[in-house]
């Protein structure tokens, strides 16, 4: 017996036979009453003239099905034997209360394997009258129908099937034969179904082709059936299926344009069915994420999202599919090479006519550099706005001692060595904060291309002579040891002497400050190949990882600490950096950390 079920849709991951499918084509098509039972669980769908006589049948469709057993309890014992394969075919008459005959035969795969059952219902009038109906419903049916014999001759065939294959009544009375209409491709797939006439009385239906008379190739569909009582004979059900095909065509040729389209974009480009089941991906997708093709459709795409994501994503797409709110979220995607990056995620309904959602089409950007441009944008601005706050404090400290020798001055007038005191004080506050000013100014006019260099041919040791020499008052105010290795003699360079005696100044003072009294500055001069490189190494406060990385931006410092007196504006270091540049040169820092001293190298072509 047939097994029974309480579910009216089957799960979508089991797929329906094709031969199923094509079932259903044939009963939506047809205006006979006509239904096809499910193997498996004994679920039946119908068409609607066969919906008419039953009530509650379901209108044909793959997840449109209900059971057999509460609708046609007389039938489900015969089903489930041609199901089995015990019984080839059967016809018998039922009372719904309506009387009809209903003929029942097995729905095959190419293979043979039985996978539902045709029922095709007529109903019976009066005994007097059947054959007449009879004979007018098949003249009146848009379905061929046509009557023959197992040696492949038509006997007799309705309007519908000549008009399909562009012939008429003349020609079926000078003689028609199955083999001749048929191409000879086809005519294997004719003797298989023929030999399954002569042992099961009943050809399942089979996709095939016919000639018309203008040559044309017809795709039909076609079922046949022994009559009981002459086997040799039976009738042909010829269904034109010429339209169908033709908007498969059209649907494959969309479907391609569609894919072209989608495949030619930049953007990740997917699509869903209306209940959010994801089942298109362009190639772009696949490029970015290096997953196989068809492993993130269903619900398969969340995963891919960075963990932390996930959930918030969830719930968006949810909210959209509930309320057909348009989608959009930045979440972080992993991409193929294992990292996360960020992207946008957009996604629109297709609506019909309607207003109802026919499909989900949406786009993934990847908007990572723009999100890194985004942060590095704002950690500037912090940066700029904790600038300003050190530069008022900055130009305040040495306007508080030139304020307060000023306001002195009048008091002593009548002490030569105490105005000159003050004097002394207000000239080196006013050296400190000049020195602040031009340092802004350079970096101004670096940043804007509006500096010059005035190159010549220098020797690169008097460049570091003449920056030690800069750099000599803070060093021995420090109390600190620097010693010169020069492992580059006679090294020249062609540069502005002044703008590198400011680079190599800089380092050095950097160096000063930066390490507690009594420490050890060293300045190694070596050649690298077609390079001058020139490094000053401290043991002093080093930096952090995180610091040496950005240690040459404008505006970067490390920590301050009390022993640092001397301040700074963070610009040092990015000027530096800017006038190696314009000679064509390199500067690279590094320390073990913080503590451990570090070590800032220049590297200038020889």
């Amino acid at each position: 017996m047939l097994a029974m079920t309480d579910h009216s849709i089957p799960p979508r991951s089991a797929p329906i036979p094709s031969a199923l499918k094509q079932g259903l084509r044939l009963i939506r098509a047809s205006p006979a009453p006509m239904f096809i039972v499910r193997g498996g669980d004994g679920m039946i769908a119908a068409n609607p003239a066969f919906a008419a006589l039953l009530e509650g049948a379901p209108t044909a469709s793959p997840d449109n099905w209900a059971p057999l057993a509460s609708l046609l309890p007389g039938a489900t014992e015969l089903a489930a034997r041609i199901l089995d394969g015990s019984l080839a075919q059967f016809s018998t008459e039922l009372e719904l209360p309506t009387r009809i005959q209903l003929a029942l035969s097995p729905v095959c795969e190419a293979d043979g394997a039985i996978v539902g059952v045709l029922g095709v219902a007529a109903l019976l009038p009066p005994a007097d009258q059947a054959a007449r109906e009879l004979g007018r419903l098949i003249e009146l049916s848009p379905v061929g129908v046509v009557r023959y014999t197992l040696d492949g001759d038509i006997l007799d065939c309705n309007d519908a099937f000549l008009s399909m294959l562009g012939l008429n009544q003349e020609d079926r009375r000078r003689g028609l034969s199955w083999r001749a209409l048929t191409p000879p491709e086809w005519r294997e797939a004719d003797d298989a179904g023929i030999a399954r006439l002569r042992a099961h009385d009943v050809m399942p239906l089979i996709e095939k082709e016919f000639l018309h008379r203008d040559g044309r190739r017809i795709p039909v569909l076609v079922g046949a059936g022994n009559l009981l009582a002459d086997r040799r004979q039976g009738f042909g059900v010829v269904i034109d299926i010429s339209a169908t095909r033709a908007a498969e065509r059209a649907l494959a040729e969309s479907e391609a344009r569609f894919r072209a389209i989608t495949n030619a974009m930049p953007q990740m480009v997917w699509s869903t069915l209306p209940d959010g089941f994801h089942d298109y991906y362009n190639d772009q997708w696949y490029a970015f994420t290096g997953v196989p093709p068809g492993s993130t459709d269903g619900e398969g795409w969340n995963g891919m999202f960075h963990p932390d994501d996930q959930e918030a994503a969830w719930a968006r797409w949810r909210h959209s599919l509930d309320t057909g709110e348009p989608y959009e979220i930045e979440y972080r995607l992993r991409h193929h090479s294992g990292t996360y990056r960020w992207v946008l995620g957009r996604a629109l309904p297709v609506r019909d006519a309607q207003g109802g959602i026919q499909r989900w089409m949406g786009t993934c950007t990847d908007i990572h550099e723009h999100k890194l441009t985004e942060d590095a944008l704002r950690e500037a601005d912090q940066r700029k706005d904790e600038f300003l706050a050190m530069l008022g404090h900055e130009l305040r400290n040495p306007l508080a001692p030139i304020r307060s020798a000023a306001a002195l001055l009048p008091l002593a007038k009548a002490d030569p060595a105490r105005v000159e005191h003050i004097g002394r004080v207000i000239a080196r506050q006013s050296t400190h904060m000049t020195g602040l000013i031009d340092d802004l100014l350079d970096v101004s006019r670096v940043t804007r291309g509006l500096i010059s260099l005035s190159q010549e041919d220098v020797a690169v040791r008097l460049l570091v002579d003449e920056a030690i020499e800069q750099a000599r008052p803070l060093v021995e105010a420090r109390s600190h040891a620097l010693s010169v290795v020069d492992a580059a003699a006679g090294a020249q360079v062609h540069g502005d002497r002044k703008r590198l005696v400011q680079v190599l100044a800089n380092l050095l003072a950097n160096a000063a400050k930066y390490t507690p009294p009594g420490g050890r500055i060293v300045v190694t001069l070596a050649r690298a190949g077609n390079m001058v490189e020139i490094a000053v190494s401290d043991n002093g406060i080093g930096m952090a990882p995180e610091l040496v990385d950005s240690v040459f931006e404008l505006f970067r410092q490390g920590q301050r600490t009390p022993d640092r007196a001397q301040g700074g504006l963070g610009i040092g270091l990015a000027l530096v950096k800017k006038l190696v540049h314009l000679h064509g040169g390199r500067v690279r820092a590094s320390s073990p950390g913080e503590g451990l001293g570090s070590e800032v190298v220049v590297s200038l072509p020889a």
